[in-house]
């Protein structure tokens, strides 16, 4: 029998490999991973996000948001919220418990979409 692995320790282990990569690189910067891309040739709608999350660890904040607008408030919104998982534990809360609750809401999954699509629209068209 598998156990499932939690969202939060995939989420900081993904986390622990943009940081490796940002300040000791494992890939070439030419590397492009997107399974989406590598088999259709068209890039997808999160094309760049390592990159840019990449670049902006590095201080890089130009490269950053040219490679995707989204990738430094990605970068602020993942830090703060794996920082107040951290805190949530060793409080013995919850892991995302009263992280803005506001991105809980279907219509902010709704607007994030709507934001990722029209930048994606905005690059690529």
């Amino acid at each position: 029998m598998s156990k499932t692995v939690p969202f939060p320790a995939v989420a900081s282990a993904a986390y622990a490999g943009v940081l490796l990569q940002a300040y000791h690189p494992v890939l070439p910067e030419s590397a492009g991973l997107c399974p989406f891309r590598l088999a259709t040739g068209i890039p997808c709608p999160g094309c760049g996000m390592g990159h840019a999350l990449v670049f902006a660890l590095r201080g890089d904040l130009a490269g950053s948001f040219h490679s995707h607008p989204l990738g430094i408030p990605l970068l602020v919104l993942w830090t703060a919220w794996l920082g107040w998982g951290a805190l949530n534990l060793s409080r013995g809360r919850g892991f995302s418990d009263g992280f803005l609750p506001a991105l809980r809401r279907p219509a902010a999954s709704w607007a994030m979409l709507a934001l990722v699509l029209m930048i994606y629209a905005a690059r690529f068209a």
